[in-house]
């Protein structure tokens, strides 16, 4: 598999992540949620020849390059939760959904959804991909 398709693959997975975001601001609050213009039933389609894709190109990939894009994949949904008390700061959980700015519901979707496909993630990995997840994610912290 080419450099080409494993960053294909996570651009994929990002798109995903947002449509997965966009459809459940849509079903929290159709009212105040217009982006981007489509129906729930859209999205339900964007995010289903997304899967579609990725697991088509995921298919084609070796067992080193599919640990490869879990692991990337992984480390960035950390960078992305890490940020999340900035993102999040001025907001609490007990705001009304329906009162949320269209900012606000996205961001506060945006990082359940960051949390559960990171804990998907890290629930798939061998032993030795946790092993090297461990090696990167302490020395990311040792950056800091």
């Amino acid at each position: 598999m080419s450099a080409r398709s494993h960053q294909l693959v996570l651009r994929l997975l990002q798109a995903l992540a947002c449509s997965r975001i966009q459809f459940g601001c849509k079903r929290l609050s159709p009212k105040l949620w217009h982006y981007p213009d489509l129906s729930c039933d859209e999205l339900w389609l964007r995010m289903t020849l997304y899967q579609e894709r990725i697991d088509q190109l995921v298919k084609a990939m070796n067992v080193e390059e599919r640990a490869q894009v879990r692991l990337e994949r992984a480390l960035f949904l950390r960078l992305l939760l890490e940020s999340a008390p900035t993102r999040l700061q001025a907001w609490s959980d007990e705001d009304e959904v329906s009162d949320m700015p269209p900012s606000h519901l996205f961001e506060w979707v945006s990082h359940d959804d960051e949390r559960l496909e990171l804990s998907q993630l890290e629930a798939a990995m061998t032993p030795q991909e946790s092993a090297r997840y461990d090696i990167a994610v302490n020395g990311l912290q040792w950056l800091d």
